[in-house]
């Protein structure tokens, strides 16, 4: 029978592990979790990324409205979805909303598709950088 020890690591801010320490260490400066983190999509696309404390409060400004406050918090994000994501996270909304059932109430959700956010994120940028460029006549 042989025996092996093998190494596990976790990143400190959410849930995700993995057997490389590199590849964890790299997740953890952009985690959504990361009060400190670095926005991958807003290096990549070179915007200006937004503090955590504006995002978070763009997306409370409405109360309980979360369609507004997704609408605001996108707009102070530029639409980086990943910003978005990180305020929805990181502002903990979702751990005070009401379940179906609570109290008689509706559920209550956040409009917010990171997929959807994605594709209309690169979608605007690549249209933005290549709308000079014109017919070549090819």
């Amino acid at each position: 029978m042989k025996r092996k020890q093998v190494w596990r690591y976790y990143c400190e801010f959410c849930k995700r592990s993995g057997g490389s320490g590199g590849h964890i260490a790299r997740h953890e400066k952009s985690c959504t979790a990361n009060p400190d983190r670095v926005c991958g999509f807003c290096v990549r696309a070179e915007e200006m990324q937004a503090p955590m404390a504006a995002l978070i409060a763009a997306l409370t400004s409405c109360g309980r409205d979360w369609e507004a406050g997704v609408k605001v918090v996108r707009k102070v994000a530029n639409a980086c979805p990943a910003c978005m994501l990180a305020a929805i996270r990181q502002s903990g909304v979702q751990k005070q909303m009401v379940k179906v059932g609570d109290l008689g109430e509706e559920n209550e959700h956040i409009p917010f598709d990171f997929n959807a956010e994605v594709a209309s994120f690169w979608s605007d940028h690549n249209h933005e950088q290549y709308a000079g460029e014109g017919d070549h006549g090819y």
